[in-house]
């Protein structure tokens, strides 16, 4: 849809700018500790944004003459801020302003992979591509679609975080962070969370149509029902509910008895807590001489599927590892 002298070209280069940033998706052959460290960091950052896009465009002057530096120059900065935007979007977390920081920031609007979003930007790229007299403008639409819904997204979103600052501070005061977290297949579901000091609340709520487009009230509809979950963390069972029909599940922190950490330990463990949004240690015991511990981040939790990160050690008396991993569990 940019300019650019060959259209086709300037496709396929845009494919590749898009695909840039997520080269550090290859960790996680490596291991799942790398993956989490390093996924949607440098790469995802504003700073590599500038260098692909510089990069992109001396190579296009370098194969195709002059005339390719400029548009591949906008062609870069217009895909990767997208990504990078999109990637903001969802509720894994970027590290922008890497090198200089680690803190990763998240707008929490849409699930990290959304079927209907993803559509209408493939339909628009085919469109676009396909259709030298249309195409471009039926691109636009599709493209303006996608930003609309985006839109309707952040509405729920800010309609399920007002929600959850509401019934978590009826049932919890003090409560430290307050989220309302994506939900798969439906930007009216939301997963409501808040963490306290040992423990982790949690509800699923299925906003009304009407809440996407700022109309009605959620005011005095929640009706929270507490209910505390065993120790073993099992994968969260509440449907989603109607604002009014809430019930809130308390997540609590196993005992864990005072450990030493070998340095090797302690750096596992620093990676997954700096990664995880709502970290909760599940299980702490000892099986013989050895220890088992088990952290899980609740913030990808779905009704009825297994926790996506979760980190598992299993330590000597004297804290060194003798076995980890970081994986699904149920």
């Amino acid at each position: 849809m940019l300019p650019a002298p060959s259209r086709w070209w300037a496709a396929l280069a845009g494919a590749i700018f898009a695909l840039l940033p997520d080269v550090d998706y290859f960790f996680i052959f490596w291991d799942r500790l790398a993956f989490i460290r390093y996924h949607r960091g440098f790469t995802h950052s504003l700073l590599a944004l500038l260098l692909f896009a510089l990069a992109g465009a001396l190579l296009g002057r370098y194969l195709g003459g002059p005339r390719w530096f400029k548009p591949l120059f906008i062609l870069g900065l217009a895909v990767l801020g997208s990504h990078l935007l999109l990637d903001l979007a969802t509720s894994y977390g970027t590290q922008v302003l890497s090198p200089f920081s680690r803190r990763r920031f998240s707008l929490d609007w849409i699930f990290i992979l959304d079927p209907y979003f993803t559509a209408l930007l493939v339909a628009g790229a085919i469109a676009a591509l396909s259709l030298p007299l249309w195409g471009p403008r039926l691109g636009a639409w599709c493209m303006a679609a996608a930003a609309v819904y985006l839109l309707v997204c952040a509405s729920y979103h800010h309609q399920a975080l007002d929600l959850a600052r509401r019934i978590f501070q009826d049932a919890k005061p003090g409560v430290q962070t307050v989220a309302a977290l994506p939900q798969p297949f439906s930007c009216r579901r939301w997963q409501l969370i808040a963490a306290g000091p040992g423990e982790i609340q949690q509800a699923f709520v299925q906003l009304p149509f009407e809440a996407g487009l700022g109309l009605g009230s959620l005011e005095g509809k929640a009706a929270p029902v507490p209910v505390t979950r065993n120790q073993a963390c099992p994968t969260p069972a509440s449907p989603y509910q109607a604002p009014g029909q809430l019930t809130i599940q308390t997540w609590n922190a196993a005992p864990a008895a005072a450990t030493v950490f070998s340095p090797e330990a302690g750096a596992i463990l620093a990676s997954f807590l700096e990664f995880a949004r709502f970290p909760l240690l599940c299980r702490a015991g000892s099986q013989g001489s050895e220890q088992l511990m088990e952290w899980r981040d609740l913030r990808f939790s779905v009704p009825g599927r297994a926790f996506p990160f979760v980190l598992q050690l299993r330590l000597d008396a004297q804290g060194r590892v003798q076995h980890w991993l970081i994986g699904r569990r149920g």
